[in-house]
């Protein structure tokens, strides 16, 4: 029994990996595997809540929370039929009727089988049933052996709903709303051997519209796994160092794709305002890299911020366009269809080639404050820069302690090199890849990782930090496989406790 790569402290197990016949990575699936229900209340009793024709009592469990000091804060945690009622712990509750949460995560399940299926694993067949017993969260894997095949499975437990999806609560009283169990392992999308000779995942959509079941409508836009596709299909046969470039590649197609619905009326302001046309000709001889150094990255990112809420912040106001726009990802595509066509009544106050102008215009200011006049200051690493933060960090005296950074960061939300920023914190690098690792089948040796910065989270261990420089670079490390180079380790042996002992804990 042999498995290596990726753990999570405390876990026995590998996450993902590789043991001496398959090798497996996880994405996150981002199905949609919760809902709200709306619960009416008994107008003389808060605890009897609607259920069809009947009124149920609601069941209270009572949680004791305690804190440093020797205080202990007690709540009651109410559950109706669809789970927990969260409302209770919002400051203005209404009277007449609360929510409640239904979610997958809230069933028994036991992900460690999951975990030590996968890590015994031998095929195909083998890997599935370890995954099988996966219920949340919902979880991507990718699949290769030693013998040349390649696979995919969704695992986790989806709901199989009878009614249209909403994001807004469903009435908790009719039976009409309620899941109807979950989909069988079975019937969720999986690949073995496609014709196409390729399997990726980038959180994107898992399965097209011929697909029966309903999975989500969180994905991610389809910008990396398009640029993933493409990348993989331009060489038919790729070494581990093709890959590590993929890995590390900071292209964004959606950049692009935006400035090719703009760019008329970009050469069109540049013809008039003679002032902007120094960072106009900047975007639009740019290629959409995000690299660290590129000043026509960081214009973009501040133009593309201004645009999206001089767009939205007349209709929506500010307060709402600004909760739209905080998962920065989930708009992308709206928006870039919106900014795609000039006759879009989103268009109508100022029309798209104003409204760009003078987004523009406030990018320019904004870059000029930060960074001074000289345009070839204005660098997205400048900008966009990433801190490793310990939760000591939370201390402001001892932040520069713990943390790591900060320090310049490549990429943007949809570039394969992820490097996500939040509306409301621009622009510091938030979400990005925290292990990189490359396996190929049978080289076992020549395998490859990296982890954003370092094997320990002890902040006195050399090995707090010590991958952060390799991480930036796109460099990696290899294991030893040499069983004597192995011996001089240090080792930790555990022991199990006698019979009589856990018996009695």
């Amino acid at each position: 029994f042999e498995v290596r790569r990726g753990s999570i402290p405390g876990s026995p197990c590998v996450h993902l990996g590789h043991n001496r016949q398959i090798a497996w990575g996880v994405t996150a699936a981002l199905c949609d595997d919760a809902d709200l229900y709306q619960e009416k209340r008994h107008p003389d009793d808060p605890d009897l809540y609607l259920a069809g024709d009947r009124w149920l009592k609601m069941d209270r469990i009572e949680e004791i929370i305690r804190i440093r000091g020797g205080r202990e804060l007690k709540r009651f945690v109410r559950f109706t039929r669809h789970g927990p009622v969260i409302s209770d712990f919002l400051p203005a509750n209404p009277k007449s009727e609360v929510l409640a949460l239904k979610w997958s995560a809230h069933e028994p399940s036991q992900e460690f089988r999951v975990v030590y299926g996968v890590n015994r694993a031998t095929n195909w067949e083998e890997f599935l049933d370890g995954l099988s017993f996966q219920v949340a969260p919902t979880l991507n894997y990718v699949y290769a052996d030693i013998r040349g095949n390649i696979g995919y499975a969704l695992a986790g437990r989806i709901p199989k709903r009878s009614h249209t999806n909403s994001f807004f609560p469903l009435p908790g009283w009719s039976s009409d709303h309620d899941w109807k169990g979950y989909l069988p392992f079975s019937e969720l999308p999986r690949l073995f051997n496609p014709a196409e000779g390729l399997i990726a995942t980038a959180n994107n959509r898992i399965a097209d519209s011929t697909y029966p079941h309903y999975l989500s409508d969180l994905f991610e836009p389809p910008y990396r796994i398009r640029r993933i596709a493409t990348l993989v299909q331009q060489n038919p046969r790729l070494s581990a160092a093709d890959m590590a470039r993929i890995q590390r590649d900071v292209i964004s197609n959606h950049a692009n794709e935006v400035l090719a619905h703009l760019r008329d009326d970009l050469l069109a302001i540049s013809r008039d305002e003679p002032a902007l046309l120094p960072v106009i000709e900047i975007l639009l001889a740019w290629n959409g890299s995000c690299s660290e150094d590129s000043v026509a990255a960081a214009i973009y990112h501040v133009l593309h911020r201004c645009l999206i809420l001089n767009l939205l912040a007349p209709d929506l106001g500010e307060k709402l366009a600004s909760a739209y726009l905080e998962i920065m990802n989930q708009p992308l595509q709206p928006l870039a269809r919106i900014l795609g066509d000039p006759q879009s009544p989103w268009f109508a106050a100022l029309g798209r080639r104003a409204l760009l102008e003078k987004s523009l215009r406030a990018a320019c200011a904004e870059l000029d404050q930060k960074f001074g006049a000289d345009i070839q200051r204005w660098r997205w690493g400048k900008l966009h820069t990433l801190t490793l933060s310990h939760p000591f960090g939370r201390n402001k005296l001892l932040r520069p302690i713990f943390s790591i950074g900060p320090f310049p960061a490549a990429g943007d939300g949809v570039t394969i090199n992820m490097g996500f920023y939040r509306y409301s914190d621009p622009y510091a690098h938030v979400v990005g890849p925290s292990l990189r690792m490359i396996i190929p089948l049978g080289e076992w040796k020549n395998a490859r990782f990296v982890l954003p910065g370092g094997q320990s989270g002890h902040f006195f261990s050399s090995h707090y930090s010590d991958q952060t420089e390799l991480w930036r670079q796109g460099a990696y490390l290899q294991l030893y496989y040499d069983e004597q180079s192995m011996n001089d380790w240090p080792y930790l042996t555990l022991i199990p406790a006698p019979r009589e002992t856990q018996k009695n804990s």
